[in-house]
């Protein structure tokens, strides 16, 4: 009589990898289904003629900013927190300029100024400090968001946090 050998039935192999990929993608399409559906709340309150949903799809950012014409934050979505490590309900009705410090470049904001004095959509990359005191590199694009008449009333700025390496800049 031959010995039998212990074998060991597998089901198929399962990549972890690729599903948690899967769960990842997942988690940043709610955040974005979120904070789309957050804004356009604003939007049928304040009538606004702009496209939140295809802007949001098409410029890739981690922190949103919602400020009024007189640049005092109405509303961030979760991801400031996760950039800046400040509190969502800490924002609101402080200027952006709380974010700003030492090494802030006064030229950058003079062309974000004027840029929002003349409700251009701008894109810059300015010098900003997190709340436990790091500096990052913030790159913003602002949408002025006008009502249905023309007249400016809040400013959108989706943010992304940039590396320098070598002068050059990395997403």
């Amino acid at each position: 009589m031959k010995p039998m050998l212990k074998t060991t039935l597998r089901g198929p192999l399962k990549c972890w990898d690729i599903y948690s990929m899967f769960l990842q993608k997942q988690a940043e399409d709610f955040k974005k289904n979120s904070d789309i559906a957050a804004l356009k709340e604003f939007q049928e309150k304040y009538n606004w003629s702009f496209n939140i949903e295809e802007q949001l799809n098409k410029v890739n950012f981690d922190a949103i900013v919602l400020t009024n014409s007189n640049q005092e934050i109405e509303w961030v979505n979760v991801g400031f927190k996760e950039m800046t490590g400040y509190p969502v309900n800490f924002t609101k009705g402080k200027s952006p300029k709380f974010l700003q410090g030492e090494k802030t470049s006064k030229e950058t904001l003079n062309r974000i100024r004027e840029n929002i004095k003349n409700q251009f959509q701008f894109k810059e990359t300015i010098i900003n400090y997190k709340k436990n005191g790091e500096m990052y590199f913030c790159e913003i694009e602002v949408f002025p968001l006008k009502n249905k008449e023309g007249k400016l009333s809040h400013l959108l700025a989706l943010e992304k946090e940039v590396y320098i390496n070598s002068g050059v800049l990395e997403y």
